[in-house]
């Protein structure tokens, strides 16, 4: 496994009801494309706000409701973190998906499976997390959107500060690409 250093601003989707962003534990219970169901915690964050709305998007895909036919107070909050520099094993580069067997198409028509045999062996080796290209960004969104998630194992959430949490309106971009005024200008 190769590796990479990640770490600085990064978006949390949820949903306005959630008390606690940060909690792993629904993705233990449920699984996602990291982690099998009942194995280990996982959060899941988008590395940009392009990468958060096409997740908030994808949430609705084949449904017949859109995220915009939800009442405005019933739409995704983004809960926004700061990731101290962390070491984490690499499925974003080329050269990392290769040291994982991955194609370099990923994340395009890989299944889940393979996903989690590797986020397995990580949890296992004692990693912080993957930084990854998203699937919600590549695949599933109507737009070309380039970008990343950061997938951090339950065991180094300590390594993830909560910052603002906005509400819908505040941060969902017209145009992609456009970021909202309070992150303009930000540095990590």
């Amino acid at each position: 496994m190769r590796h990479v250093e990640r770490g600085g601003f990064y978006f949390r989707v949820c949903d306005p009801s959630w008390a606690d962003p940060l909690d792993a534990s629904f993705a233990k219970r449920h699984g996602g494309r990291w982690n099998p169901a009942g194995a280990f915690g996982v959060l899941y964050l988008c590395a940009t706000i392009s990468v958060a709305a096409g997740n908030a998007r994808r949430v609705y895909e084949g449904e017949i409701a859109t995220l915009f036919d939800l009442l405005p107070e019933q739409r995704p909050d983004l809960q926004v973190t700061l990731v101290a520099p962390m070491r984490v094993v690499d499925a974003a580069t080329e050269a990392g998906l290769r040291s994982l067997h991955l194609p370099l198409t990923y994340p395009i028509g890989v299944p889940w499976q393979p996903c989690r045999v590797i986020g397995q062996r990580a949890y296992r080796n004692e990693e912080n997390g993957i930084a990854c290209r998203s699937a919600d960004a590549t695949d599933r969104t109507k737009i070309a959107v380039e970008g990343e998630e950061l997938v951090v194992f339950d065991h180094a959430v300590q390594y993830v500060a909560r910052m603002e949490r906005l509400r819908f309106a505040q941060w969902y971009p017209v145009e992609v690409g456009d970021s909202p005024a309070w992150i303009r200008g930000r540095k990590t």
